[in-house]
């Protein structure tokens, strides 16, 4: 990293967010603190940050919901700390946009590490996000969010929606779908496309707020629903 890294520490534990902040300091980053919710208000409305590292319990914050809204609208690198040691748990939070987590206690070189894991990785696989109506579909973290809520789609189900959603204009046709998604349209199913489509489909309106995301268009093509 060349320069300074603008980075926001949201932990309400005054001891470690200071640690974390003397430590960045020392290396390409200029840190600002947030241990409350009114500082968290202030810091971040109308802010844009390269780094941030995020208390999960930071009181006042539903850490899913704000990785969620975050990564809508932010390119930076989102860190975040936990003491909790359950697998699934921390799973969610990389499924509702962290691009890492770190458990507590931890090092801060590990920290860095991370931190700079996670840039090289942009640097070297920029992210590619991909949005239509209240769907936020980011192919580089390999996450859905719809409606400020993250989606948990199967491989196949991810794979039809970037399709549909990299070019929302264009109808793609049973064969069509079924060679992007099971690799060879010879033994092209169009039941197993219907199904797949129904299924997204079926996920999408349950979390969404649109009455459509994806329509049927003409015998047996699908789109986005413009």
């Amino acid at each position: 990293m060349f320069r300074k890294q603008k980075t926001l520490i949201i932990d309400h534990n005054s001891e470690r967010n200071n640690r974390i902040k003397n430590y960045l300091d020392q290396d390409h980053f200029i840190c600002y603190q947030a241990k409350t919710l009114d500082e968290f208000n202030s810091l971040y409305t109308n802010n844009n940050y390269d780094c941030i590292i995020l208390e999960d319990v930071f009181p006042g914050i539903n850490t899913n919901k704000f990785l969620v809204k975050n990564r809508r609208n932010s390119q930076a690198i989102t860190i975040v700390v936990s003491d909790m040691l359950n697998e699934a748990y921390l799973e969610d939070l990389l499924d509702a946009g962290a691009d890492d987590y770190i458990v507590v206690p931890f090092s801060l070189t590990s920290l860095l590490r991370k931190i700079q894991d996670v840039y090289k990785m942009g640097v070297l696989r920029p992210r590619k996000i991909y949005r239509f109506k209240d769907i936020i579909l980011d192919d580089t973290a390999k996450t859905v969010s719809l409606n400020d809520h993250s989606v948990t789609l199967t491989k196949n189900e991810f794979k039809l929606l970037k399709m549909l959603m990299s070019h929302p204009y264009q109808p793609y046709t049973s064969t069509k779908i079924f060679e992007g998604i099971w690799g060879d349209s010879v033994y092209a199913d169009d039941q197993s496309v219907m199904n797949l489509v129904s299924s997204l489909i079926i996920k999408l309106n349950r979390t969404g707020s649109h009455e459509e995301y994806i329509r049927r268009f003409g015998a047996n093509s699908y789109k986005m629903a413009i």
